[in-house]
Parts: structure tokens; C-alpha cells; sequence
């Protein structure tokens, strides 16, 4: 079994992740890291913004509603990414194993329906948005016609949006323009006539494919990190990992055993990349590097700090990030075109870090193009 160093694994994940190796395009830097993660749809922007030098903000929009070579779904973990337009039916093929929750008696209980009526949903949903833009309330009437449950009303009017992610994994919606600041949604198959459906790869092959991009871009790494990352559970995952063992090796990272891929340990073994995790970086919100994969979290948030990076509900602060380690975290503030950024560090930091930070800042006053001021907590 190979070894290597826990430093040249986040090295090479930095410049994977375009934080010290910058993307050319934003359909690049979508595919590159597996989606944007936009939950928060001010991040999605900001981790494109940060890693491509071309990027401005607004330009996501122009690539969401006008060209359309973005599309904005429900993927990973459930929540909603923008990935590239032409790479949705691979996503599509290789979600096909989790399309459905797990929806035993409280997840009844919690959503107010039951399995066999959010399958009657999917389908009413496939039938009616091909070649429509609808409204959550639009959606709803179209939905209300054919289902009579209790508690269909309040499921569908869900901002988690429970009842729309099954369509959304099986193909059949996306999100779609605002109207009236009201929400929308649509059929990719009819909004994104660019894209073919014909010649996707069947479920085992894109499902290797994805296995091989995260591992690409995380590994080397556990079925557990790789749970955590595509929202399924330990169990299942490691089953995932061993039907799909034909693109994956082992490889041991300081005494851990982990998975990757020929190709990545080939990179890490050869010395010829560079090994040593070095660089300031401001990252925002929900950035890729800080989600996945969470084994990895001992190795990159001090002892103690782990509330201050990944809080309630989910929320992933912006971190002030230290060769390869978070050493902070921070925040920002535009107001009368002047951009105020706060850091927080976990300890006292010196010069050349703070300064180092000023010039990372100077990215982010590109993007609001307001001048950066940077104060520290």
C-alpha cells in the first residue's frame, strides 16, 4: 500500500480545488468541483469568484437564465448546487441509487405524507412543468388537482423543499428565472434544449465516474467522507465503494487507510508537484474545501474550533485559511461602496499573515468593485 503525508494531500487538494491553481471559466470551475454549492445563492458566487480570475458577480445569473449553461438542482446531501447544463444527465444516471429517501414514521411525521404520495408528486411533476416555468403556487394547483392527502399543501410549500428532490434527482425539475421575486421551477428536458438525454451512461458507470471525480478532488479518502459528501449513509456507502472497487486503490495517508485512484496517487508519489501546503487564503461561505470531506476536519480546524467553522443548521462560515489549516474565521460588510472584511483568528496571528490576508482581500474588493478595507476581532 502507498503512503503519503497528510501535506501533500492538501496541497494537491488545494490546487484541485482551484484555491492556489486558478480556473480559466465558471462552467470550468462548476464542473471541477462537482457543483456550486448555492443554498445560499451569495456563496455559490463568491466560491466562483475567489478561484476564477474572469469570473464578475451576476455572471452565474447570465449563465443560469440567459445562457443556460448552468442549471440550479437539488444534488448533493439534498441541497441545491449549480452544476454544468451538459454534465446534468450524468448526474442524473448516477443519483439514481438515492433518489428516494428513506421515509420511515417520523420522516412521515415530519412532512405530513407518505412515501407512495410523494411518489404520485414525482410523476404529477414529470407530466407538468415539460415546456412551463411554475411558480411553488402554480406547481401546487397542478398538484392539488390529482392528490387529496392531508397535509399535501404544507409538504409542497416546504422551503426545504422535501417534495420537489426526488423529481429534481430523477431529472424532471430544476429550478427556474424569479418572477415577481417568487421562486420557479421547470423540466430540464425542455429548458435546457442543448443537452442530451440519450447518451447517458447507464447508473453503474456514472456512478464510478462521480466516485472517481470526488476521489480526484477529496481523495485520498474514506466510504465515510464520500457519505458524508454524496448524502448517503456509512453503510451503504461502503457497499457503494466496493461495488465500484475496479476504479479505486489503497492508499495509506499518515497511518490512515483511504481510497483514491490510480491517477492520484500516481500525482502524489512523484514528487513532482510539490508537497508543502503554503498560502493565505480568504474562502467563503460554504466553500469546498471546508464541507468535504469532513474525516479530514482533524487536520485542518484547531481542536475546539469546529463550532466556529460549521454551525447550526448546517451553516458553513468563511474561514481565514493558514497553509492548508483554518486558522479563522470572517465576514463581510458592503455599505455605501465600501467593503468592510472582519476576521476572526483563533489566535494571535502575525504580520506577514495579516498581510498576506490584505492582498487575498483585495479579490473580493475586485468583485464588489468597492476598495477592501480588512480590521481583525
Amino acid at each position: 500500500m502507498e503512503k503519503v503525508t497528510w501535506n501533500q494531500v492538501l496541497a494537491r487538494r488545494l490546487r484541485r480545488l482551484h484555491v492556489t491553481d486558478p480556473s480559466p471559466d465558471l462552467v470550468g470551475t462548476a464542473g471541477r468541483l462537482v457543483g456550486l454549492h448555492a443554498q445560499v445563492a451569495s456563496s455559490a458566487e463568491l466560491i466562483a469568484g475567489v478561484r476564477t480570475p474572469s469570473y464578475r458577480l451576476g455572471d452565474t445569473a447570465t449563465a443560469l437564465w440567459t445562457d443556460r449553461t448552468l442549471v440550479k438542482t437539488w444534488g448533493m446531501r439534498g441541497t441545491l448546487h449549480l452544476f454544468p447544463s451538459r454534465e446534468l444527465p450524468l448526474l442524473v444516471a448516477a443519483w439514481a441509487q438515492r433518489q428516494w429517501p428513506n421515509v420511515n414514521a417520523a420522516w412521515e411525521r415530519y412532512h405530513g405524507v407518505n412515501l407512495a404520495v410523494l411518489r404520485q408528486v414525482t410523476e404529477i411533476i414529470g407530466e407538468v412543468l415539460p415546456g412551463k416555468v411554475l411558480t411553488r403556487e402554480e406547481l401546487l394547483t397542478e398538484i392539488a388537482r390529482e392528490v387529496r392527502a392531508p397535509g399535501i399543501v404544507d409538504a409542497v410549500r416546504s422551503g426545504w423543499g422535501q417534495m420537489f428532490k426526488p423529481a429534481a434527482a430523477g431529472g424532471l425539475l430544476c429550478s427556474g428565472p424569479e418572477r415577481d421575486r417568487n421562486v420557479t421551477f421547470t423540466s430540464p428536458r425542455t429548458w435546457l434544449p442543448d443537452v442530451s438525454w440519450d447518451d447517458r451512461p447507464d447508473e453503474h458507470t456514472a456512478l464510478s465516474m462521480l466516485i472517481e471525480r470526488f476521489l480526484d478532488i477529496y481523495g485520498p479518502a474514506t466510504h465515510i467522507d464520500f457519505s458524508r459528501w454524496w448524502g448517503i449513509d456509512a453503510a451503504k456507502a461502503r457497499r457503494v465503494f466496493k461495488e465500484h472497487a475496479e476504479v479505486m486503490v489503497e492508499a495509506e495517508v499518515d497511518g490512515v487507510a483511504c481510497w483514491s485512484t490510480p491517477a492520484v496517487l500516481a500525482e502524489l508519489t512523484d514528487g513532482g508537484n510539490g508537497d508543502d501546503v503554503t498560502g493565505v487564503h480568504l474562502l467563503p461561505g460554504f466553500d469546498p474545501y471546508v464541507i468535504a470531506p469532513i474525516g479530514h476536519r482533524v487536520h485542518t480546524v484547531p481542536d475546539g474550533f469546529i463550532d466556529r467553522v460549521s454551525r447550526a443548521a448546517g451553516w458553513i462560515s468563511p474561514v481565514l485559511l493558514v497553509d492548508g489549516v483554518i486558522r479563522g474565521v470572517w465576514s463581510h460588510e458592503l455599505k455605501n461602496g465600501a467593503l468592510t472584511l472582519t476576521v476572526e483568528p483563533f489566535a494571535k496571528v502575525g504580520a506577514a499573515t495579516k498581510k498576506a490576508a490584505a492582498a487575498a482581500a483585495r479579490r473580493y474588493g475586485e468583485l464588489f468593485d468597492a476598495e477592501p478595507r480588512l480590521t481583525w476581532g
